[in-house]
């Protein structure tokens, strides 16, 4: 066989390869969980860390204290904030007893959030603990309910989805595609029994399985990692579950410039390196597979640009594979509140390749060290 059939096979082998990936983002709409009744709920510790964020803490705070949970508590830690965060956070304790206000006062020997976190968490008066962002809002009031209904029926973790609000514009789309396949692997993943990571923007687990790993002591020279790879190094089949009721989603302020979200997505790439071998091998398994089929069909289009039988079999393999993923993926996008984007995979995907594979040449030159 010559080097165009051998690229055309290669090519077909990474889409079948990609093809059971999207199998496994597919049980991301099939988790559910049962919801206890009122009088079984117990206390909870929702933890929010915020470094610079007084304008979306006003937002955030009253979505919080109008949650329909009988018993829960607001820690609010201000990382080192140079901004009137402390101000914010000062005036809602005086308003409501439930927001108890902290303030980091030496600098932290850990990189990132996790030295807030970690403070936020002893502080926490309750075994249920709750994290999500300073620029979040939960989707309803029944967010703190529905987040840690997982933890009362004995499971250590609860994953949540944490989505981006829409806007216009390109980079709005990409930042909605990439959160949207990312969420959908990492939550089916775990319906399969397969756990590897969480966002801090909608994460639930107990106190215990915090200490139980030494909190982030193993991880604490990285600078991201105080949500992914906690559940990676902690979670399994069996501790774990997965939470997708749209009223129990939390939506995020969007990154609004192209630097914005490569920082902030330089950050993210960097913690992927110090995962467990088997989420490393599956992860590379998955954007491999994308990466392996979009350079097999350029590299047969170089060597065979004038050939109308090789040109013809590239845009039928194309056009096979887009519908295909339109197709198993449209129920994702419209369980994640994404219906504009899904006939936009075809652009979006090759787009959201080139961008990992621009941020993944960058880091290995040099090391994101900030959180905010």
């Amino acid at each position: 066989m010559n080097w165009s059939g051998s690229l055309l096979l290669c090519a077909l082998a990474a889409s079948l390869i990609h093809a059971f990936f999207i199998s496994r983002i597919r049980r991301s709409i099939n988790a559910s969980v049962n919801n206890p009744a009122p009088e079984r709920l117990k206390g909870v510790s929702v933890i929010v860390c915020a470094k610079n964020e007084a304008e979306h803490l006003d937002e955030l705070i009253p979505k919080i204290l109008n949650q329909r949970h009988p018993n829960f508590e607001l820690i609010l830690v201000n990382d080192h904030s140079s901004d009137q965060t402390q101000q914010v956070i000062e005036q809602w304790a005086k308003t409501d007893h439930r927001v108890r206000p902290f303030t980091l006062k030496e600098k932290a020997k850990t990189l990132g959030k996790k030295a807030a976190l970690s403070f936020g968490i002893s502080q926490a008066a309750h075994d249920l603990l709750l994290l999500t962002d300073a620029d979040c809002t939960p989707a309803s009031s029944d967010w703190i309910e529905l987040m840690t209904a997982p933890l009362l029926t004995g499971k250590a973790v609860a994953l949540g989805y944490g989505g981006y609000r829409k806007q216009s514009g390109l980079l709005n789309s990409l930042i909605r595609f990439e959160t949207t396949l990312t969420a959908g692997l990492f939550l089916g993943q775990a319906v399969a029994g397969y756990p590897y990571m969480g966002v801090g923007r909608n994460l639930a687990y107990r106190k215990e399985f915090f200490y139980a790993q030494g909190g982030f002591k193993s991880h604490e020279h990285v600078a991201s990692g105080d949500d992914d790879l906690l559940v990676n190094y902690g979670a399994n089949k069996d501790n774990t579950a997965v939470v997708l009721d749209p009223k129990a989603f939390t939506w995020s302020q969007p990154q609004t410039t192209w630097g914005g979200l490569f920082k902030q997505k330089r950050r993210h790439q960097s913690t992927a390196h110090f995962y467990r071998t088997q989420t490393k091998i599956t992860l590379s398994l998955y954007s491999g597979s994308i990466l392996l089929f979009y350079t097999c069909l350029l590299f047969l289009g170089l060597l065979r640009p004038a050939e109308i039988s090789f040109c013809g079999a590239i845009i039928a393999l194309i056009t096979a594979r887009a519908l295909y993923l339109i197709w198993q993926l449209k129920p994702i996008f419209k369980k994640f509140q994404l219906r504009d984007l899904y006939l936009w995979i075809p652009i979006l995907e090759p787009l959201l390749i080139c961008m990992q594979l621009i941020i993944f040449v960058w880091n290995r030159f040099s090391k994101p060290n900030h959180w905010n």
